[in-house]
């Protein structure tokens, strides 16, 4: 290995401890799992568990607390941060990422749940991938219930590494609830959007592609990603193609194929609602 890649490599193991961030909002009826499944890793990392209540009304931070115990006994940490009124889940991951007592950050919905090998896969794929703080790392998952998006979650486990960042126009390639990265990505990348905007995930996931950010998919099933009705899982097709356009136009018309046509022919139903946007922003002439 040559003395660049060796300090590649050096600089991308300094992991001493990972906190996981989990914003919850009326999640008493999921926290505990989820909690469980934290607290059962098998890693010997430092892993600090912060959840940011975000306004519930339910009784989510007292359940939460419940948990400290049993955290302190295995000698990992578990913090509970409580704001008065709900900002969205967002603003949430913000504050608990400010919060953060580690540089690495765990990306967890409160209503899903971690495989017990999680954080040291994760931690394993960085120190072994140069750039590891320029790069968003996750890996594949299951669903809950099992047949929730089947077609979904049997495109995103598939693709190549070189797909990840092709197909990052059609969806996000890594889905947010299996993430892993540095802190300096994430203010690099702009934060998360806590404007109460939808699509903050995908937003921040293509910032991060844009700016020259890498992405990395561990080769795992490490996350059960769980379909909750009414919660960003169901966030509408129209404001997902809006999200995608905009950075589109961005990176690719304005950016680095500036000048040049494109052709698109034989388009499914996704394609010709991202040409129509197109077109409605005078970006694009659809012909049927």
């Amino acid at each position: 290995c040559s003395t660049a890649g060796m300090a590649a490599l050096a600089a991308a193991t300094n992991i001493n401890g990972v906190t996981c961030v989990v914003p919850a909002f009326n999640a008493s009826q999921t926290i505990d799992a989820c909690l469980a499944s934290l607290l059962a890793q098998r890693t010997d990392l430092e892993l600090e568990v912060l959840i940011v209540d975000d306004g519930s009304e339910d009784g989510t931070s007292v359940k939460a607390r419940q948990w400290q115990a049993r955290f302190a006994r295995l000698q990992m940490s578990l913090r509970v941060i409580r704001q008065e009124r709900n900002g969205g889940a967002a603003r949430a991951r913000n504050v608990g990422i400010e919060h953060a007592s580690y540089d690495w950050i765990l990306t967890c919905d409160a209503d899903d749940t971690s495989r017990p090998r999680r954080v040291a896969a994760l931690r394993r794929a960085a120190e072994t991938q140069p750039d590891a703080k320029n790069t968003l790392f996750g890996s594949r998952f299951s669903r809950h219930p099992p047949n929730a998006t089947a077609r979904y979650a049997a495109w995103a486990n598939s693709l190549s590494s070189e797909r990840l960042f092709l197909e990052r126009f059609r969806e996000c390639t890594l889905i947010q609830p299996t993430w892993f990265f540095h802190r300096a990505l994430w203010r690099s990348a702009g934060r998360y959007d806590d404007n109460g905007a939808t699509c903050d995930d995908l937003r921040f996931f293509l910032r991060h592609v844009g700016r020259g950010g890498r992405l990395f998919r561990v080769e795992e099933d490490l996350v059960v990603y769980t379909l909750s009705e009414g919660l960003s899982s169901m966030t509408h097709r129209k404001e997902l193609v809006k999200c995608r356009v905009a950075a589109f136009v961005k990176q690719i018309l304005d950016g680095m194929w500036k000048g040049r046509k494109i052709h698109v022919w034989g388009a499914g139903r996704d394609g010709r609602c991202f040409l129509n946007e197109l077109a409605l922003l005078g970006r694009a002439s659809v012909v049927e």
